[in-house]
């Protein structure tokens, strides 16, 4: 089973496949509040003088977000 992030949550890793210079530094997944895991870019870049900094950019969402199933009172408990 594949790890899964909480809400407000990510993970980067060095991008193994990386081959051109404008190819992401890092590469890796965020989980949003609402639950959607999108892509997640970061480059290392510096600024005019000289200190470092991180670009990030969120793509794509990844997959669809499960629905939370909720309890309404009706049903037996799961438990």
């Amino acid at each position: 089973m594949a790890y899964e992030h909480k809400p407000n949550s990510g993970s980067v890793f060095g991008n193994k496949d990386k081959q051109a210079d404008w190819h992401p530094d890092y590469r890796g997944d965020i989980c949003l509040p609402d639950g959607a895991v999108h892509y997640l870019d970061m480059t290392m870049a510096k600024t005019a003088a000289g200190a470092v900094f991180y670009k990030l950019k969120i793509g794509k969402q990844k997959a669809a977000a499960a629905p939370v199933s909720q309890i309404t009172g009706d049903e037996p408990l799961p438990f």
